[in-house]
Parts: structure tokens; sequence; C-alpha cells
């Protein structure tokens, strides 16, 4: 294993041969624009970043990207990526005893020392499971060596760690781009120590003193059924509440600065800048506002120049200004007025029809944007109350006579959720969207 071991090995020479027998083999060998060329050492801690969904839907995500640059930029850590290989790959790397590798240099996963998982839904939980069994780890956290990889998992499904509980190592609450050089000194510092055995523990026992991060061996949980009672420290120096990591100052984290272009096609084919952060609009049904508050902004000459750099380093012609709401983004006219006339396809998602203006359309109409998508969520004033979406008919009908006047002359109703009240014209319909002449 790694630490009778020199140098790191890798896989390739077992891949490569199975690559024309797959579907998509560009999933597979990395060479990315933007991606690093990793630099191992036996003094840095070596990340393996997870995203538990096929490389399609894992390369463009932010966080996972986020990561990868701020963790390569450290000189005491070096981090590569991986995704959940196809069936069709994974069966043949099962049936020849190949284990799950990174992309960037096919390395095997079991000699890193952390495999960190970006879970985003429920629904890829069995996808961590299956990926840490292919990883040749045990998947139970009780039954781990010494000398196997930290299990780690953040992101917005870690704010439920329970299901997940028995079979990582910790969890990281909140944002990342902080907490993951805390816990890489913590990991160094052990690995300088040996690694001897019984110091596994001693190591979990020290991370889960590190703001953010909760540590399931270091609690006793206790159930009613399959209720949750209580979850009780197992020491006196562990603390009985984690809380969520936030980021007070998006502008001081400007990433990714070298954003990953993909040799194949992704589910997210274009350039993508975060423009902030959190929600003060308080739905009742959105998980992300809840848990990314407090919102904070980047400056908008910040995002114009990560557009400009992104776009030059991408080669991308499309750009998505991404948040949870980017309509009530302070800057969103003056950096779209600077992408007008440029080329530049302008992306907006989440468009919030209160906040949707003539000015904003103009801007967006400016660019080679195709067409707008509106959400008013429930087909009635009632419903809309029950779940804090305080969006009148009077801004539905606004938000459409702005796209309107810009040029926007079609709509398209969606057939989603039209169960209640389809009589009430087209603003009955969960989503309605507006395509240009």
């Amino acid at each position: 294993r790694r630490y009778t071991s020199e140098v790191m090995s890798s896989v390739w020479s077992r891949i490569e041969p199975l690559l024309a027998r797959v579907r998509k083999p560009a999933r597979y060998i990395g060479c990315e624009d933007g991606a690093v060329s990793p630099q191992h050492d036996r003094a840095k801690v070596a990340w393996l970043l997870a995203y538990p969904d096929v490389y399609e839907v894992g390369l463009p995500n932010q966080g996972l990207q986020i990561l990868y640059e701020i963790l390569n930029e450290r000189p005491d850590a070096v981090a590569e990526r991986t995704y959940a290989p196809w069936v069709d790959l994974e069966a043949l790397m099962r049936e020849r005893d190949i284990p799950l590798f990174s992309v960037d240099t096919h390395r095997s996963a079991d000699e890193f020392d952390v495999l960190a998982f970006n879970v985003s839904a429920e629904l890829v939980y069995t996808n961590v499971l299956n990926m840490i069994d292919l990883a040749g780890v045990e998947v139970r956290s009780a039954h781990r060596r010494v000398d196997d990889p930290l299990v780690v998992i953040g992101g917005h499904c870690a704010f439920n760690p329970e299901p997940l509980a028995d079979y990582v190592d910790l969890v990281v609450l909140g944002e990342g781009e902080e907490v993951i050089g805390e816990i890489t000194e913590v990991v160094r510092d052990w690995k300088a120590s040996g690694r001897t055995p019984g110091i596994r523990e001693g190591v979990l026992r020290e991370l889960s003193r590190v703001p953010g991060v909760y540590v399931p061996s270091m609690y006793d949980v206790e159930y009613d059924g399959p209720a949750l009672r209580a979850v009780t420290p197992r020491f006196a120096d562990v603390p009985a509440t984690v809380s969520k990591r936030t980021i007070a100052d998006l502008s001081a984290w400007p990433y990714p600065r070298r954003p990953l272009a993909p040799l194949t096609e992704v589910v997210h084919d274009r350039l993508a800048v975060e423009v902030f952060r959190g929600c003060t609009r308080g739905c009742r049904f959105c998980q992300a506002g809840m848990i990314t508050r407090p919102v904070r902004e980047r400056p908008a000459e910040q995002v114009r120049t990560m557009i400009t750099n992104g776009l030059r380093a991408t080669g991308y012609d499309e750009v998505s200004l991404t948040s949870l709401s980017t309509a009530d983004f302070s800057g969103i006219e003056d950096v779209t007025n600077s992408l007008s006339g440029c080329g530049t396809t302008i992306s907006l998602p989440s468009l919030r029809v209160d906040a949707f203006t003539v000015g904003l359309a103009d801007q967006v109409s400016g660019g080679r944007r195709s067409g707008l998508t509106f959400a008013p969520e429930a087909g009635s004033w009632r419903l809309r109350q029950v779940i804090n979406k305080l969006i009148t008919e009077e801004d539905l009908y606004g938000a459409v006579e702005s796209a309107f006047s810009q040029g926007w002359h079609r709509t398209k109703r969606s057939e989603e959720h039209t169960s209640e009240l389809q009589s009430h014209s087209f603003i009955s319909y969960a989503v309605f969207c507006l395509k240009k002449k």
C-alpha cells in the first residue's frame, strides 16, 4: 500500500485497453483545459475530490472545481478528481479488480489520504457507498484500517448527515473554502506522525474540534424508532453542537480562476460565474435558500473580470450567471450591459418574475439569448402564500410585458404541476417560457 511505497501508482495501463469497449471513453481520460498537473509528495496531503455521479454531471460542478483549485494552490496539499464510472466501465473494473481512480493521473483511490464527496442530492447516497467500495475501502467506517483514506462528505445534503453516518469519517457542514485548509493541516500532522496503530481515532477526535466538522464516531446517537432522539458527544472536548461554516467575504474567493473546459459534452456546457450566495426570500420549500444564508454578493467588477478571464481560458461563448435568484443581484444590469454587443450568450437561471425589469430584458435581448423561463411555482395566490412564494399576478404579467417589450413574442406552457386551477389562464401553469421571434 501507499505507506510502504515512495511512488503512487497509476492504473492507466489497465484502464486504457478497456476504453474501446465503453460508451464515452472521454469521461475517464482527464486532460481538460484548466486541469492541473498534480505534484505528489509524501509531505503533502493528497485529496481525491469525488462527485458521485457521471462525469457529464459532475464536471461542471462549481463546488468541486473551487476546492480543486484552492487545494492545489497550497504547498502542503495536492488534489485530483474522480467521478462515478458508468455501469459499462464499472462492470469491467470489478471483473478485473481495478479500483476507482482519479481522472487526472489515474491513481488508485485508496492511495489518497482523503476521499471527499460532494453530496448534492439524496439520490446519490447509494453512489457514494458504491464508489467507496469500488475504491477498495471498507464501506463502514468502523471497519477501516489506519492506512485507509479518510472519507468525507460535504454539500447541501451533508446538513442531514445521519443517513450516511455509519459510512463516513467526517462531515463538513457549510462552505468549504476555509475549512479544507484546516482539515489539511490536521491530516498533514497525522501523516508526519507515521500513522501508528490507534492514531486514526486520535486524528478523528482532533478533526471533530475543527469548526464545521462533524465526526460521527465521536458521538453516541439515540433513536426512538426511526426518529432521532439525541446526539451526545463521547468526550468532553468534542463540541455538543456543530455550526455550519460560512464565508463572510465572497469577493476574497474569486474561484474558479481556471475553469475546466471538458473534452466531451457535459450537462452545463458553458462558463458559470457565481454572482452571489444566499437568498432573502424564505420560500418554505427551498433547502438551498435556508442553508446558504446570509446573502453575500460579489462586486460587479469582480464578476466582469471572472467572465472575461473565464471566456478567454475556456473558449466558451456563453456565460451563466449563477445564484439562487440572479435577477436580485444588485449589479446585474451593470454586468449584462458590459456583455451586450460582444457576441456572448447570457444565461440567467433562476429568474424571479418580481425582479425582472424592462432594463434587464433589454440587456439580455442584446445577446444571443434564445429564451426566458419563469417559475410562478403555484397556480393560485393562496398556494403561493402557503409556500411563502409571494408573487402576485401583477408581478407575473409585469414580467411578461417587460419581455414582450424587448422582442419575446411567444409563450410556451409546461405540462408540469398543472393539477390545480388549470382554468386560471397560463399563470395556472408552474412554468411558462418566452421565445423570441
